[in-house]
């Protein structure tokens, strides 16, 4: 029993290394993040960094879940295919080559 849990455990624990860095998302106060705001910033979207955060997790990983599309709209990003340029942008920027 002792030996089922214990791999369990280590295949646990390398699921999780290995995951990580395939869909890493810049944290806030990194110079990863900071480079994605400012490439976010010459393609005019002016984004609060909560909310360029969440971006950059919808676009590059998926599924996080929230109303992504009303606070985009609350920050100025209407009109007709404007969360998906915005979407493209982030994953320009945001998202790790893979």
């Amino acid at each position: 029993m002792g030996r089922v849990v214990a791999l369990l455990i280590g295949v646990a624990a390398a699921a999780l290394a290995f995951a990580g860095p395939a869909f890493a998302v810049p944290d806030q106060g990194t110079p990863e993040f900071d480079s994605y705001l400012q490439g976010l910033e010459r393609n005019g979207y002016h984004l609060n960094p909560e909310t360029a955060w969440r971006l950059a997790h919808q676009a590059c990983v998926g599924g996080i879940p929230g109303y992504i599309g009303i606070e985009l709209a609350a920050q100025g990003v209407i009109g007709p295919g404007a969360q998906q340029r915005v979407m493209d942008v982030a994953r320009k920027y945001a998202c790790p080559v893979q």
